[in-house]
């Protein structure tokens, strides 16, 4: 699975982001971001809003700027930067997809009071930039990662280079792969070690959030993950926490890019979607969103079918917006009376509930 195009260097996501975003159709949206793509400390607001203070100024130095708390200090150790972030201790969590890795992050002293025990400190990068950007990125954040927990389905070289960074500042990565339970959640695959580690750290990342916060004795839902990345999966733990199937289909690009590449006349379309489409671009947009949508409701429909019950719908991934609305309009007709609960990246989720237990990554 892969996670929605970002502006390039980067970006971390809002705080709840996941959370706010539960209308139905809603599209996951990113905040304004500093120049550069980086993401800010979490005191850096409160040392801008200090600037300039006239309350105890410093002298200032001949060239007439204000030196910053601390800085002569600073300075007398050769090579030492100035403002450096303070350091904060914790896990690296690492989503390598098929087009970009998405690395999130758990502080060592977070609460376990969150939907999931993970900040929103949160950024992506194409695997091309991985190599120069990720030990910046944990620089200019201030974050000196411990340990690191990661799930990759783009191969062993993404492995091997991530972990070789990692490694310059002592740090190790368990890669985590898909075994017969862990966290409450059952796997339920025909041969459950070939089940993607993406797929299974997603359904044990909404299976948390659900736990953690549901009301004592709650009787748990059925749940369909629906993520729409570079593959579209639709995934269905019943109330139990047993995974019992799923679907893989191209995403979205993949479509329309088979389209163009498979035929002499289609384009690479970037139409609208719409009922009774009366141009190519629209044709295929929609089309394509009708595919995307319909394995979702057949998905929906099943499990309500099986387990008696009406399920709710997870929904995740960078090509969610542009499918929201014709998964809105088929669940409606399927007779759906749940919103769309819209998360940012389950992947982590599940790799930050890990972290939290506290087992071993094969447990």
């Amino acid at each position: 699975m892969s996670a929605p195009a970002r502006p390039s260097g980067g970006r971390a996501t809002s705080p709840g982001e996941d959370v706010a975003q539960r209308q139905e159709g809603s599209p996951v949206s990113a905040p304004a971001r500093p120049p550069g793509g980086r993401a800010t400390s979490r005191g850096e607001d409160v040392a801008k809003r200090q600037e300039g203070s006239p309350v105890s100024a410093p002298a200032r130095p001949p060239e007439g700027r204000a030196s910053s708390p601390g800085e002569d200090v600073a300075q007398r150790q050769e090579g030492s930067p100035v403002n450096a972030p303070a350091q904060r201790a914790g896990t690296l969590l690492i989503d390598a997809g098929n087009t970009r890795v998405k690395f999130g992050w758990r502080n060592d002293d977070a609460t376990s009071g969150q939907a999931v025990p993970r900040t929103s400190l949160q950024v992506a990068f194409r695997h091309e930039e991985v190599p120069e950007a990720l030990l910046p990125w944990l620089d200019e954040a201030g974050l000196r990662p411990r340990a690191a927990l990661g799930s990759n389905v783009a191969g062993d070289d993404s492995e091997r280079t991530i972990a070789s960074l990692l490694a310059r500042n002592g740090c190790a990565v368990d890669w985590i792969r898909a075994g017969r339970r862990l966290l409450g959640v059952t796997n339920g695959y025909r041969h459950p070690e070939r089940l993607g580690a993406d797929r299974w750290l997603s359904l044990v990342g909404i299976w948390n959030r659900w736990r953690r916060q549901a009301a004592p004795g709650a009787a748990a839902p059925v749940h369909v993950l629906a993520h729409f990345g570079t593959a579209t999966t639709v995934d269905t733990l019943d109330g139990s926490g047993r995974f019992v199937g799923g679907l893989i289909l191209p995403g979205r690009d993949l479509m329309r890019q088979s389209l163009a590449a498979g035929t002499a006349g289609l384009p690479r379309a970037n139409g609208q979607v719409a009922p009774f489409p009366d141009n190519t671009g629209d044709a295929i947009m929609s089309g394509v969103a009708a595919a995307q949508a319909g394995a979702v409701a057949r998905q929906w429909l099943a499990a309500r079918e099986r387990f008696r019950q009406e399920p709710l719908l997870v929904a995740s991934g960078g090509a969610w917006s542009a499918i929201a609305g014709e998964v809105a309009h088929l669940m409606r007709a399927a007779g759906s009376t749940r919103q769309v609960l819209v998360v940012d990246n389950p992947v982590l989720d599940g790799l930050a509930c890990l972290a939290e237990s506290g087992l071993a990554p094969s447990s």
